[in-house]
């Protein structure tokens, strides 16, 4: 398989783990080991410390063709960030086609409210964002209500937990075809072959979450999974590439 890696992250954060990944270097290495050919990366500091201070710490990453940046962004509100015309003007000098938000660790609302000129242009240029299901308030009631609110906007929901959630994500993917699902915490036994036969593969996008988790977990769940070849090669990696294709900055 051709892997395309949509969650992962290098850097030293505020709590160390068992197999760091302080550098770009270290990182490709780690996916080399792994069998990935690439991945859309963020740095620990985006989230752990300062959205400012990850995203400036991605300039380690040039260089490196097969690590694609991803921006960190929060609303305008506190003026600690870009403005909506200062962040598409970054987005489109600096080749960045997707951005992340940890709206419950830096203490803002994701939703119409809070956001609305952020969401809608991600949602104009179909900019995928990337945020994990424990970082929205009330979790997925949160999910649902950005989803209502921005239904063109492509959300890429990450570590959605071991235990299976598909009776909260299921409705979301038949409602609103701008949603997508990582495969980081993507667990539970038989869950990716009856996704796939029942909602199909269109939707899913390979994620390992390193370094927090280990990725050979999630490959070998591809690899075996009794799905289509077809599948298979969407999930891994088609999918994100054809995600990426579609932004038009």
């Amino acid at each position: 398989m051709r892997i395309f890696d949509c969650d992962a992250a290098f850097g030293r954060g505020t709590a160390p783990l068992p197999r760091e990944l302080e550098t770009a270097d270290a990182l490709v290495a780690e996916l080399d080991h792994c069998g990935i050919e690439q991945a859309l990366v963020w740095h620990r500091d985006a989230r752990e410390r300062s959205p400012g201070q990850g995203n400036a710490r991605m300039e380690a990453l040039k260089g490196h063709p097969r690590l694609h940046r991803t921006c960190t962004v929060m609303p305008y509100t506190a003026r600690e960030t870009f403005t909506e015309a200062e962040l598409f003007e970054y987005l489109q000098m600096e080749e960045i086609r997707a951005v992340r938000a940890f709206p419950l660790t830096h203490c803002f609302l994701l939703d119409s409210i809070s956001c609305r000129d952020l969401l809608g242009l991600l949602s104009a240029y179909r900019v995928p964002l990337f945020v994990p299901l424990g970082e929205f308030h009330n979790q997925w009631q949160g999910v649902y209500a950005l989803m209502r609110d921005f239904p063109h906007l492509t959300l890429v929901l990450t570590e959605t937990g071991c235990w299976g959630q598909d009776r909260y994500f299921r409705p979301l993917v038949r409602n609103f075809p701008r949603f997508f699902l990582s495969t980081n915490r993507f667990e539970t036994a038989g869950q990716l072959k009856s996704f796939v036969n029942d909602v199909g593969y269109e939707r899913l996008l390979f994620g390992s979450g390193l370094p927090f988790n280990n990725p050979g977990g999630y490959i070998m769940m591809l690899a075996r999974a009794d799905i289509s070849d077809e599948a298979r090669q969407a999930i891994a990696h088609g999918n994100l590439a054809g995600l990426l294709g579609e932004v038009s900055l």
